[in-house]
């Protein structure tokens, strides 16, 4: 008979001082809500995030990859790799970059605080995507011939930007306390 590790196993610290040994109650949820904003970022490229419909004839459903493919054949390549880079790369490394941190990292080594400041940077630079959307969405609003429904690719791209950043400031604080707790234990022995 196939055994099937179990799912807490994914989620699992390979080290025993990783964010993942040290978190306690909601916390070790931590990983988990990585995977599943990893899962909501992929269905938000990938599904359509709105439809355009323009007088009464045409419509157009719209997902970031079709946007990205028109961009391409549009020849808008400076838009093409700012959507491409700052929509989908950066989100997708910050959450395995994350999720690598939390699994397997001493938390009480500099390697640790220098990449947690590394996941950070590129969240910050990975929040462009909301932007981007949001600029999409205006400028076709503001169109007088079209008209635009938004769709569920929307809401699950900016569910797994939230709750990527949910997660990810999360490990801040999570690492700030445990790191505290064991500058504390030195100084009292």
């Amino acid at each position: 008979m196939l055994r099937l590790p179990a799912v807490g196993a994914l989620f699992a610290a390979r080290d025993g001082n990783s964010l993942a040994a040290q978190a306690r109650g909601a916390d070790r949820l931590l990983g988990a809500a990585l995977l599943a904003a990893a899962g909501l970022l992929v269905a938000g490229w990938l599904v359509p995030i709105m439809t355009v419909r323009r007088l009464i004839f045409f419509e157009d459903r719209v997902s970031v990859i079709q946007a990205l493919e028109a961009l391409l054949e549009q020849r808008q390549f400076l838009l093409f790799f700012t959507v491409l880079i700052f929509s989908m790369l950066l989100p997708l490394a910050k959450i395995f970059f994350a999720l690598r941190i939390w699994r397997g990292h001493d938390v009480r080594s500099e390697h640790f605080l220098i990449n947690l400041t590394r996941a950070e940077i590129l969240g910050r630079w990975s929040m462009l995507d909301v932007f981007l959307m949001a600029l999409a969405v205006a400028a076709i609003n503001l169109s007088l011939i079209a008209d635009v429904h938004l769709h569920w690719g929307l809401y699950a791209l900016s569910g797994g930007v939230v709750l990527s950043l949910i997660a990810t400031t999360r490990m801040s604080a999570l690492a700030a306390k445990v790191r505290r707790s064991v500058a504390k234990n030195l100084d009292g022995a």
